[in-house]
């Protein structure tokens, strides 16, 4: 049987990470091609405003001519004209992944492909549904977050769960760190997930597909047929995570003096969730805005401001900054 034709959606960086693997990673090439990718368009970045291309494309226009691969940055897929080529493209797909895409995507398209659409979303569903599940677990002090594997439908992050596995976050973990580990597991998941087959979905085991001559998954021999199963979300159980903002990392100067004092942990917590944008950041008596840049939590919850950004200026150690500003 041929390989699994497959649409990958996705916009930032460690959905980049996740679509460089699926072309490149030899194990899932056995099973799986790559024959679409999808994006939000350029953005503008920056003070200077500079048009950017999303890091997916990037990924994506790297590998075009070697391993023919089309390319769409869509502005929008409620255009009429962008349903129509995405019918046509998507009419021989087996399925269609979405990762950190950034835009909801028409009900009237969800049934395109044999299996679908899946969702890879970084977080234990039904908790923490929406645009941050990443950040809002470190934000909140979680010591678990995970990684869930749905079937799409019109609702958001509502689907019947394929597959979810936990993490255990670590102290030392901020958001880029959750980003790469939480990315790094999703991918062996849907590795393992396409190698031994989904129940209700009608997709197989790859050894009944006769593409591996052993499916296999923890050392252990599978041959009765697929292991994952299509299973409901609680929603009762729901919970809903925000869009992050700049405001978002704002502290009022002495509610910031406060914290240190009184709520190191919290303070700690929504440094690590908001690391590196927007990160914390404050407004000083003089009204210019100084930026938090490195913290430091160490035993006995003695916290530390390791190093700051005034408006306008480098990175300075703390220190060097307090000694010339004389405000904390």
């Amino acid at each position: 049987m041929d390989k699994f034709k497959i649409v990958y959606f996705g916009s930032p960086d460690f959905a980049a990470d996740f679509l460089e693997k699926l072309i490149t990673d030899t194990t899932i090439n056995k099973l799986i091609e790559v024959k679409l990718v999808v994006t939000q368009p350029d953005q503008k970045v920056g003070r200077k405003q500079i048009l950017t291309p999303t890091p997916v494309k990037l990924v994506a226009k790297k590998y075009l001519m070697s391993k023919d691969i089309k390319f769409f940055s869509l502005s929008g897929l409620g255009v009429p004209a962008v349903i129509k080529n995405l019918y046509i493209e998507l009419k021989d797909i087996d399925l269609v992944l979405v990762y950190a895409y950034g835009a909801l995507i028409p009900k009237k398209i969800l049934s395109l492909p044999k299996y679908g659409f899946w969702n890879i979303h970084p977080s234990l569903l039904p908790k923490y549904r929406g645009p941050s599940p990443i950040a809002t677990p470190l934000i909140n002090g979680d010591k678990t977050t995970g990684v869930t594997i749905i079937k799409m439908d019109e609702e958001i992050d509502h689907g019947p769960i394929i597959a979810q596995e936990t993490y255990t976050i670590k102290s030392s973990d901020y958001r880029p760190d959750l980003e790469t580990k939480l990315t790094n597991l999703a991918f062996e998941m849907f590795k393992i997930i396409i190698k031994m087959g989904v129940e209700g979905l009608g997709i197989p085991t790859a050894r009944s597909r006769g593409i591996l001559s052993e499916a296999s998954t923890d050392g252990k021999r599978h041959e009765t047929g697929p292991i994952f199963k299509l299973t409901e979300q609680n929603h009762k159980e729901a919970t809903y995570t925000k869009k992050l903002e700049k405001s978002g990392g704002f502290i009022s100067f002495e509610n910031l003096k406060l914290k240190i004092e009184n709520s190191p942990e919290k303070l700690f917590n929504l440094f690590r969730g908001l690391y590196p944008w927007p990160g914390i950041w404050t407004i000083l008596p003089n009204g210019k805005r100084l930026k938090i840049t490195k913290i430091t939590m160490k035993q006995f919850n003695n916290l530390t401001i390791d190093a700051v950004q005034l408006e306008g200026k480098t990175e300075v150690d703390f220190k060097t900054f307090n000694k010339a500003y004389k405000i904390f």
